[in-house]
């Protein structure tokens, strides 16, 4: 029962830390103890999210060499026992959410209902597939600004999309190479090919990286300048994007890249040395 929650996918949820770390808001008790509520609730949303994603793709996860492995694939938990765990998760998704506030309880139904969309019908569409991914970020990030109510800037939501559809193609990328195109699985790997998914990892790549340093640039001005070290973190975010999409193109990474954030040390110094510098930069003056 616990797998099938997929707690490993839960450090997706952090992300609502972003903002209250860019509003200075991190160490108000306040703020935080508000903001480990919005990520419970995201972590309760996206576990029933799951569990639905799982009961509609029983049958193939069941021809996959891992996922055959899954909770209700494997017959460990039955189908209606696992509908009735996601029932229950995402009532207590929801009820947490709104009782936090109404802008963050929408956020968190729209969450629920482009997952589900995507688990019925995206995921087989071509393109749109890494789009619904990306836009999951998204909400998350805006998710956390609107939990304790500060502002968000554009340049904040375009980064948060862009590296998320690189992470998006990516792990299509590693889908790809692992179960080729007559994927039984994931029926629309047979629409992408290696030269669309190398363009868009290098579009997304690059965007990402100009959105955030247009983003820093944002925050200088809107600082006067206070904030000067977070220059320092745009290095931090291309080592990270670069050291990933390395890690992809040897297939060392890509087809889950929660697991990959958890186990690589070199992506992990990069974000510790992101986070220390962003820490340093907002809150030590």
């Amino acid at each position: 029962m616990l797998r099938l929650l997929r707690p490993k996918q839960w450090t997706k949820n952090l992300l609502v830390f972003a903002a209250p770390l860019f509003a200075q808001r991190l160490f108000d008790p306040a703020a935080f103890g508000v903001t480990c509520l919005a990520f419970v609730a995201f972590c309760l949303a996206a576990s029933s999210c799951y569990i639905v994603n799982d009961m509609v793709d029983v049958e193939r996860d069941r021809r996959h060499a891992e996922k055959r492995h899954r909770a209700i694939a494997s017959g460990q938990v039955s189908r209606g026992a696992a509908g009735v765990v996601a029932a229950a998760l995402t009532a207590g998704a929801l009820v947490l959410a709104f009782r936090i506030g109404p802008d963050f309880g929408a956020v968190v139904l729209i969450y629920i209902g482009i997952t589900h969309f995507y688990s019925f019908v995206g995921k087989n569409v071509v393109v749109l597939d890494i789009v619904l991914v990306a836009a999951g970020f998204v909400l998350r990030a805006v998710a956390g600004a609107l939990a304790i109510e500060v502002p968000y800037s554009d340049w904040f939501v375009l980064c948060t999309f862009f590296v998320a559809l690189f992470i998006a193609v990516s792990k299509r990328t590693g889908e790809h190479r692992a179960a080729g195109v007559q994927s039984e699985t994931r029926p629309v790997l047979v629409a992408y090919g290696e030269g669309a998914l190398r363009a868009f990892t290098i579009t997304a790549m690059a965007a990402a990286v100009i959105s955030y340093s247009l983003w820093v640039q944002d925050q200088l001005a809107e600082t006067h300048d206070e904030a000067r070290l977070l220059l320092l973190t745009v290095p931090f975010v291309i080592i990270a994007i670069f050291r990933y999409h390395l890690l992809v193109e040897h297939g060392e990474a890509g087809e889950k890249p929660e697991e990959t954030l958890l186990t690589d040390r070199g992506l992990q110094l990069s974000i510790l040395g992101f986070l220390l510098v962003a820490l340093a930069a907002f809150y030590g003056h």
